[in-house]
């Protein structure tokens, strides 16, 4: 549920019909997403709402107090049946989704353009949040429902519903299938989805909380293209527009995005400070594995500080809910960040096993950027051994299954490693260098277009 309220004058109108038509469709849109406090508050203002009309000075008659009686009820008819179908829409649309999704998909189309118990609001909402999540498992399944979502908003009843609130759930389903490309990797798809839903959104309601949903999934994509400073700069009108409208969770969650967009451009301190403040806004329990991915982050970017024995208590702690979530991913995540660790805290021997260990582990699931970074990390313990030998010996590991897995995706982490290997040879070396192209495959990882340019070495 959003943190947008209208407040009590705007519901006033609402009660007795004189909103102007932007801010009824706004307000009844709030209320069909079944806010309980805004539906509480109605249902105060309704039997207290004055409808005693006084006689106007330029009027030598008053109004009869019958007919504002007549007009009262009126209302009040109106009012209740609105939110008696928000409810029952909202009860049914869990149901309904579930109905849709075990159809085959040709069928899900079918269901959706021809049957008006799919055509709701809440149908439509819930299909995106599902998108949403599926986005974690399943990218293809993501899709699916995206486009699915799609479908059902463009089948509902603008004259029902009003027109602003089928434009901003379409504008919001396009968002959202932005997103399920980004997760693909389709980043040209991705661009052209959010552009539109950018477009659809002009002729909406204009709620802020639509436009943060759009820009904050639009900052999700700049970060995975490697735009860090343009997403953090999109994320701060995000977490401005939470704040105000007293979102905690999506606020922190606003938070938490922009810290790991500032970690990942080489600004570990100010990373810290915002995924700390995210993580005491948001409900832990409402997103478990954002939880985790922040404070496995918040501990990484201690560790870049040199806090490493603050980071290995962290770790300590943040290691029963690594167990919890059975994730291979986070498993080998974990064995990565407590080699680096080692190393900032000068166990050599642990170090060195660990990230030998995580560095076989990713060559052999053939993930190449996470493999040439701990490579990297290998790289930077081995230089602060003096060890430049075992550098070189490393660099030629790694670059034959880059040019064995001669993807277009490793011509540019190929041409970063080839500047190390060179540099080594060459007793040139420096930490700076091995920093400089570790944050070039942070981003060159999701964008191959992104050319490596090594600046002059500090």
């Amino acid at each position: 549920m959003s943190g947008y309220h209208p407040d009590r004058k705007a519901l006033e109108r609402f009660v007795s019909g004189d909103a102007p038509a932007d801010e009824e469709n706004r307000i009844e849109h709030h209320l069909r997403a079944g806010c309980a406090v805004c539906q509480e508050e109605v249902d105060r203002l309704l039997p207290a709402f004055d409808f005693t009309v006084e006689p106007r000075s330029a009027s030598p008659e008053p109004v009869p107090v019958f007919s504002c009686n007549v007009a009262w009820d009126q209302v009040y008819t109106r009012l209740e049946q609105r939110l008696a179908l928000i409810s029952l829409e909202k009860e049914a649309a869990p149901r309904l989704v579930e109905e849709l999704i075990r159809q085959p998909a040709e069928v899900q189309r079918v269901l959706v353009r021809s049957s008006r118990r799919f055509q709701t609001p809440a149908v439509c909402e819930l299909l995106i949040e599902r998108s949403f999540e599926e986005g974690f498992r399943s990218t293809a399944r993501a899709l699916e429902l995206a486009v699915l979502a799609i479908e059902a908003a463009c089948q509902l009843d603008a004259h029902s519903y009003g027109k602003s609130v089928t434009q901003d759930l379409k504008a919001r389903a396009w968002a959202y299938l932005g997103n399920a490309r980004r997760l693909a990797a389709d980043f040209t798809g991705a661009e052209q989805a959010i552009s539109f839903a950018e477009e659809l959104a002009e002729d909406g309601s204009a709620d802020p909380l639509e436009e943060a949903r759009i820009l904050d999934l639009k900052a999700s994509l700049l970060r995975d293209e490697g735009r860090l400073e343009e997403a953090a700069q999109f994320l701060e009108v995000v977490i401005d527009i939470y704040e105000e409208v007293k979102d905690n969770h999506r606020q922190g969650r606003a938070l938490i995005s922009k810290g790991l967009c500032l970690g990942d451009a080489g600004h570990p301190e100010e990373a810290i400070d915002r995924i700390s403040t995210g993580l005491s806004l948001i409900h832990w329990n409402q997103e478990p594995r954002l939880v985790l991915i922040a404070r496995y982050n918040l501990i990484w970017y201690m560790s870049e500080c040199g806090r490493c024995e603050q980071a290995m208590r962290q770790l300590e702690r943040l290691r029963p809910a690594f167990r919890e979530s059975a994730d291979t991913w986070f498993e080998t995540r974990l064995i990565w960040l407590e080699g680096r660790i080692a190393c900032g805290l000068g166990h050599v021997e642990k170090a060195e096993a660990l990230l030998s260990r995580v560095q076989q582990r990713l060559l052999e699931q053939q993930r190449g950027f996470d493999a040439c970074s701990v490579t990297l990390d290998l790289a930077s313990f081995y230089l602060q051994q003096g060890q430049i030998s075992e550098v070189r010996q490393l660099i030629e590991t790694m670059l034959p299954f880059l040019l064995t897995h001669a993807q277009e995706i490793y011509r540019q982490a190929i041409v970063a490693l080839i500047a190390v290997q060179q540099a080594a040879e060459t007793n040139r070396l420096t930490p700076h260098l091995i920093r400089e192209v570790t944050s070039y495959l942070l981003r060159a990882r999701c964008n191959p277009q992104l050319q490596f340019r090594e600046t002059a070495t500090a």
